[in-house]
């Protein structure tokens, strides 16, 4: 790891408790989750602190998981971004449409909301960290607590929650796919 990722990962975890102490206030709206990104990413202009990335026809990023040779290619939503995230955003409804939920609707409507954003992926860099926050944000507000720091333990952890994740993105950008599909549709020699 570089001094720079070092340096990047000092100065977005400070910005991450500072925000905790001081969270955005807003209406969980695309205005509130790019307030979150430019709070945390704002010391670094290289990762266009609160923008959205440019529209495209689509956008992909090449997963490398810790300790792995491995590596696979995840395509993310393209399109008009603002109104692909404000679409999502609607159904929450400002925060109210996840109050007074079950815990295990508010886990599957938290994992859905998240699993959206995510195939958006709305900004060049960051957007884990700003999902992760923003979903936490929204957690508290409805009344839950969303502790992401076991996904942070070490590689392996990081690991299965980027494959968790990729999964999910790959189910909105590939509607249909399942492992049967692929069982079916296979060619094999």
């Amino acid at each position: 790891m570089t001094d720079r990722h070092l340096d990047e990962g000092a100065i977005t975890s400070a910005r991450i408790i500072a925000l905790r102490a001081d969270p955005v206030q807003g209406h969980y709206d695309s205005a509130h989750l790019k307030e979150i990104h430019r709070r945390i990413f704002e010391p670094l202009l290289h990762h266009h602190p609160g923008e959205f990335r440019p529209d495209s026809s689509a956008h992909r990023k090449t997963r490398e998981l810790e300790g792995q040779s491995m590596r696979y290619v995840v395509d993310y939503a393209g399109g008009d971004l603002q109104r692909r995230v404000d679409t999502i955003l609607e159904g929450v409804q400002a925060g109210v449409a996840l109050k007074g939920l079950s815990q295990d609707e508010f886990s599957r409507r938290i994992s859905q909301l998240y699993a959206d954003l995510d195939h958006a992926h709305p900004f060049r860099e960051g957007n884990s960290r700003t999902l992760r926050e923003f979903t936490h944000q929204l957690a508290q507000n409805a009344g839950y607590e969303l502790e992401w720091s076991s996904t942070n333990a070490d590689a392996e952890a990081r690991n299965r929650l980027y494959v968790a994740r990729d999964v999910a993105v790959y189910e909105r950008h590939y509607p249909g796919l399942s492992d049967q599909f692929l069982r079916e549709n296979s060619r094999h020699p």
